[in-house]
């Protein structure tokens, strides 16, 4: 590989200019090939080979670690190549790799096969994981028994799939290499697990499951690490480990047809200071109506927030920043803004109740429910949320075959959102998705009231004892006053599911929003009522939610990071929940064979650090 001639003249970086300091290409399109030949399929293995064979990684071109190399070639056995991690091998063949370079590393390895079938000469192709546990080889696995798995057949299939995630996030950069590989992992999945801090459940991490001659780093120095992990490297780490799995998912035969898409937002409760006291409390914090720790968050806030113009104001006022003064309006406002990506539920009343909230996105699969997108909303403005379903839609793209996408109702109220998608009238423009979605419509929506009362101009009406349908098609988005604007959509007004017969065609009904063009209004209903199928990310959530490390912490790296090692420690039970199922020859959907608290204990007490 070293010494075959490649025409790289023909081949392009894009990414040079901007990052000079960048690995060589040349280099990098080498270790492909190479990584492409030896059947290294997933990016983490190409770095997790690259780093455990120095000797490959000098010959492939990579440099030593610290200063220049030795002019003595045989001398550099005594220094470690500077090889890269999985991130930079995920960024290299996403923006660094166009279509050609792609195409010229799997012609290559095409070509080669060829060659050494014709001239019997063996090529390593294919190296499959084993299915014995990687820490004793020769130990051969039972055959699993479909009426109970027991704890060892469990644990080797845990240590199997963590191998998707454990390598794709780094604690290693800037760590005292006195800390063992993978240690902060280790206790954030013991705390993730156990639903605990990294204070009380690291305790409990090292009195049980840390080695006796090994010193377990103090809370503070997890939360301090976690801070310094880029936002973007962040989601990257996710990104890289998900696209691992879909990878293992597709080996067993997961998602080989077009799969739907499912959008949504979830809350994460937040009980920090600035966010667990209520509008009252702003209005008269030295009543003696709250109690000591309330009226002691509340003046904190005040004095940490600036909110010092709106104490002793009503309460209601507050809450919608109702004040023609403009000294008071900004601190009301500044209520929900004082912590980032932190917002008000929407099912509080006069109670500041405010969580940290996610944009997630899900393949709402039932043979394999997985999440393979997060972002974290900063305020739901449309621009944001169109921006995190355009990132999800093109994510998934290079995923899967994308079929339909299903969004909750905050998306169904903006217009930049609709106007994502190819709605069917002119021509289609390159920046916009040839692919159909259903969305609900939000209940104060204009559109909705005038589709379920059927007024100015319904295609389809209602008609009692046969379909509660009514359709408007070409509903326009943006100006209020002649209906028309820069989105369209057709709306469909449907029976509610929990309503056995529409009494009120009003307050039975429910209204989404779709540009699919079926002109059959009962096929039209039955595609909108695949729309259950985004139920899917909602029980995911409930899950997700179930492997969150315990914080109070207000800062929002922390919060992130809990927040996607759940999502992936979620993904991985579902994922192993269905290679164990395809073991015993099952169908992938139904219920977990492999129980929560099973996958729980399992991953608690047999974590392995992964080297």
């Amino acid at each position: 590989m070293t010494d075959a001639m490649i025409p790289f003249e023909s081949l392009e970086d894009p990414y040079w200019g901007d990052h000079p300091e960048i690995y060589e290409f040349e280099v990098m399109l080498r270790s492909f090939i190479y990584g492409e030949l030896r059947g290294i399929r997933y990016h983490q293995d190409l770095a997790d080979f690259l780093e455990r064979n120095p000797t490959i990684a000098f010959t492939l071109g990579f440099k030593p670690d610290f200063g220049p190399e030795n002019e003595y070639p045989a001398l550099n056995v005594f220094q470690t190549p500077k090889t890269p991690h999985q991130t930079t091998i995920t960024r290299c063949a996403n923006k660094r790799f166009l279509a050609q370079a792609e195409r010229f590393i799997t012609d290559v390895a095409d070509r080669v096969e060829a060659y050494c079938r014709r001239h019997t000469h063996l090529v390593e192709m294919h190296e499959l994981w084993s299915e014995t546990d990687d820490t004793n080889p020769g130990e051969s696995e039972e055959k699993l028994d479909p009426d109970g798995l027991t704890k060892e057949q469990i644990r080797r299939l845990v240590n199997e799939l963590m191998r998707h995630v454990c390598p794709n996030i780094s604690f290693q950069r800037g760590v005292s290499k006195q800390i063992r590989k993978n240690l902060f992992l280790e206790v954030i999945a013991h705390c993730g697990l156990t639903n605990s801090s990294v204070y009380g459940g690291g305790d409990v991490f090292d009195i049980y499951l840390c080695p006796e001659e090994e010193e377990l780093p103090h809370g503070r120095t997890f939360f301090d690490h976690m801070e310094g992990i880029a936002l973007e490297e962040m989601l990257e780490m996710f990104d890289a480990a998900v696209e691992s799995m879909v990878g293992g998912a597709k080996d067993i035969g997961l998602y080989d047809r077009p799969v739907d898409l499912a959008i949504d937002v979830t809350t994460v409760k937040y009980t920090g200071i600035g966010k667990s006291f209520s509008f009252q409390t702003l209005a008269d914090p030295d009543s003696d109506e709250w109690s000591k720790r309330e009226r002691s968050e509340a003046k904190a806030a005040i004095e940490e927030w600036e909110l010092e113009p709106i104490v002793g104001e009503d309460p209601a006022d507050i809450k919608h920043a109702n004040f023609d003064n403009l000294e008071k309006r900004a601190a009301a406002r500044r209520v929900k803004d004082c912590v980032r990506w932190v917002n008000g539920t929407k099912d509080q009343d006069e109670e500041i109740a405010y969580g940290f909230q996610f944009a997630a996105a899900a393949f709402a699969e039932h043979t394999c429910p997985m999440i393979y997108g997060v972002k974290p909303i900063n305020n739901r403005t449309g621009d944001e949320l169109a921006g995190h379903v355009r990132q999800f839609v093109e994510r998934a793209q290079d995923l899967v075959v994308v079929d339909t996408v299903y969004m909750d109702a905050a998306y169904g109220r903006c217009s930049e959102v609709h106007n994502l998608f190819h709605y069917g009238h002119g021509f289609r423009t390159g920046d916009r998705f040839d692919v159909e979605y259903v969305t609900k419509v939000p209940e104060r929506s204009r559109g909705r009231r005038e589709v379920l009362e059927e007024r100015y101009k319904i295609e389809h009406r209602f008609e009692d004892g046969k379909t509660a349908l009514s359709i408007k098609r070409n509903y326009g988005f943006g100006d209020q006053h002649s209906g028309t604007g820069n989105a369209h959509t057709t709306l469909v007004a449907v029976k509610k599911w929990s309503v056995d017969t529409v009494a009120d065609k009003v307050t039975d009904r429910v209204v989404f929003a779709t540009n699919h063009q079926g002109e059959d209004p009962v096929e039209l209903m039955r595609f909108i009522n695949g729309y259950r199928d985004r139920w899917v990310i909602e029980n995911g959530f409930k899950e997700v939610k179930k492997f969150l490390a315990e914080t109070r912490s207000s800062s929002e790296k922390p919060r992130l990071f809990y927040f996607l090692f759940a999502v992936l420690l979620f993904n991985v039970w579902m994922l192993i929940d269905r290679v164990a199922k395809k073991r015993l020859g099952m169908e992938f959907a139904g219920e977990p064979i492999i129980k929560f608290e099973v996958f729980v204990a399992a991953v608690a007490n047999f974590m392995r650090p992964v080297d």
